[in-house]
């Protein structure tokens, strides 16, 4: 799926309204909006702030309300009688206001982008350039022995990635592939290279995409296993 660019939680959209109509006021004509493109994404920057910061307000009234109407309710008839909270109230300054104010900043946002200067730069400076997802990370493994049994249990930090590579080397000889793990928990039944005694073993692993190994390799882990 797409990343978009425009915040989806309404917590942020207040500041983000706020450095898109700034720029739209530096450099939106330069960048192919009209004057009244530039007054209206100001508008809309206020308009953002005002409902964004009522609704704080009425979310703070609702508790308010809750807790009276329980202490009315199911609260001590010895008590005081406790004092009603005041209601919000939505005043609009003067201006020009519309609905839609999502589709009217796409709009602006499509123009800005159209224009012959565009650039990547210029569009992070509007905040209308999508984050770019950050990928897979490097796996990290844990390492121990399973008592009698020479075998080795790994946990798996696969940092992002549905599958990883798991690789076995011992006494300083070729990294070998053990498995491939979809869990975060493997187990290396690989047996001893001398029945019944213990050995040193070192661990790695990686990262695969698409069934091709991906990414950094894991740091190494050492374990002695217990025959």
């Amino acid at each position: 799926m797409a990343v978009d660019w425009y915040p989806l939680r309404l917590s942020e959209l207040s500041e983000w309204h706020e450095t898109f109509a700034a720029q739209c006021t530096a450099t939106g004509t330069t960048h192919s909006l009209s004057a009244g493109n530039v007054s209206q994404a100001g508008q809309d920057r206020t308009l953002v702030g005002l409902l964004t910061n009522f609704d704080e307000a009425i979310r703070g009234y609702v508790q308010a309300w809750t807790e009276f109407r329980d202490s009315c309710l199911a609260g001590d008839p010895n008590a005081p009688f406790p004092t009603p909270p005041s209601q919000p109230a939505l005043t609009l300054p003067p201006g020009t206001f519309f609905p839609g104010i999502e589709a009217r900043t796409r709009l602006l946002a499509n123009i800005i982008k159209a224009d012959a200067d565009y650039t990547p730069a210029v569009g992070e400076d509007y905040g209308i350039v999508a984050a770019v997802p950050a990928g897979p990370g490097v796996p990290s493994l844990k390492a121990s022995a399973l008592p009698g049994s020479s075998q080795v249990s790994l946990k798996i930090a696969k940092a992002g990635y549905d599958l990883v590579a798991l690789d076995m080397r011992r006494g300083g000889g070729d990294w070998t592939q053990v498995g491939v793990s979809q869990t975060a928990t493997f187990i290396d039944t690989t047996p001893p290279a001398t029945p019944g005694q213990p050995e040193q073993r070192e661990y790695r692993a990686q990262g695969m995409i698409g069934n091709q190994r991906s990414g950094a390799l894991s740091d190494t882990v050492s374990v002695v296993t217990i025959p």
